[in-house]
């Protein structure tokens, strides 16, 4: 294990679980009847135990974060503590004001999701008619305030046909980034895990992302795809030395709305609780025998042991944990799971 200190560039604090959709792959299974179970004074401590520690980036996230009325004063707090605060949201509570209200407190970039090149896609997935609308909506006004912002997709069997023309939509609309995310059926996703991609589908998607980011005027990013990694380096795409596989335990940390410090909003085993422990983020980081396990690529098992490019790629250990019960597994839509039941070791 590297006993270098390595503390977390991002993290994603889940401020609340209450939504006004009720999206097929949400991870939260978030909707209007869940409650906010930390207090404004709460969250607060969380956000200056994590400044004490880093000053990284906070992504305020849910849940849909603007469903709460201290969301100003968060993201206020939040910046005068130093740490950058960038927000996920649905778009359904973004009105001029908002937008504006947003840009003051101190809100530098905002992720919307469209999980569709149009309404009918979108809106299925999100089970909201006017769905789609709404985003675009949104964008126009965050756009206007002066708040840069970014395209979210999650990929499945429904929508990977349109992947490069939702690429070109995230363009027209003036995203600084695409960042497609790679199902991880948990939460609600766990009852569409059907429509996660096979592995050569998946290869396949990742390939024409790379040569996406090799052509896109916009940065294109992977979540939930570490593999990305691996084929970026193999078709030498300009920058691949910088695209990062799974960063769990690493670069990344989320914060659950019950004050659950874990590696990500997919992978559901807290490693420690910041009301429980006073709210002393560095305490749970350093010691936690769970993250320090995935930071020892030693533990890794199955194809991922085997793999040349496991110090850059890790596999999805969202993925391994919630489809086959273990996080230190391989990631079992990656390709190289099928090479190894070949007898091939290594890859390429």
């Amino acid at each position: 294990m590297n006993n270098k200190i390595i503390k977390p560039r991002i993290i994603a604090f889940e401020v609340t679980q209450r939504c006004p959709l009720s999206c097929r792959h949400c991870r939260a299974t978030a909707s209007q009847d869940k409650t906010d179970f930390l207090t404004t004074g709460q969250c607060r401590k969380i956000l200056k135990s994590v400044a004490d520690f880093n000053k990284c980036v906070i992504i305020l996230t849910g849940g849909e974060p603007m469903e709460r009325t201290d969301i100003y004063d968060l993201t206020e707090y939040g910046r005068r503590l130093g740490l950058r605060m960038v927000m996920a949201t649905c778009g359904y509570h973004i009105t001029e004001t908002a937008a504006a209200g947003l840009k003051k407190a101190g809100i530098t970039a905002i992720s919307f999701s469209l999980d569709g090149a149009t309404a009918g896609t979108h809106d299925a997935f999100r089970q909201k008619p006017g769905a789609f609308q709404t985003v675009l909506s949104a964008i126009e006004k965050i756009r206007a305030a002066g708040i840069r912002f970014q395209i979210n997709t999650t990929f499945t069997n429904l929508n990977i046909t349109q992947a490069g023309e939702i690429a070109t939509l995230a363009e027209k609309l003036g995203a600084y980034c695409f960042n497609p995310f790679i199902l991880v059926p948990t939460g609600r996703g766990d009852k569409i895990r059907d429509l996660i991609l096979a592995p050569d589908q998946y290869e396949k998607l990742l390939t024409d992302l790379a040569e996406l980011k090799r052509k896109s005027k916009i940065e294109v990013r992977v979540t939930c795809g570490p593999q990305f990694a691996r084929i970026c380096r193999s078709r030498k795409i300009e920058g691949a030395e910088k695209v990062t596989g799974c960063l769990a335990a690493t670069d990344f940390a989320f914060i659950s709305t019950r004050g659950d410090v874990q590696t990500c909003g997919f992978l559901e085993i807290s490693a420690g609780n910041l009301v429980e422990n006073n709210f002393d983020f560095a305490d749970i980081w350093l010691n936690s025998e769970f993250l320090n396990d995935l930071r020892d690529l030693s533990k890794y098992k199955g194809a991922c042991s085997a793999c040349a490019y496991l110090s850059v790629c890790r596999g999805c250990r969202a993925r391994a944990y919630t489809m086959l019960g273990d996080y230190l597994q391989q990631d079992p839509i990656c390709r190289l799971t099928l090479n190894t039941k070949k007898g091939k070791k290594k890859w390429p």
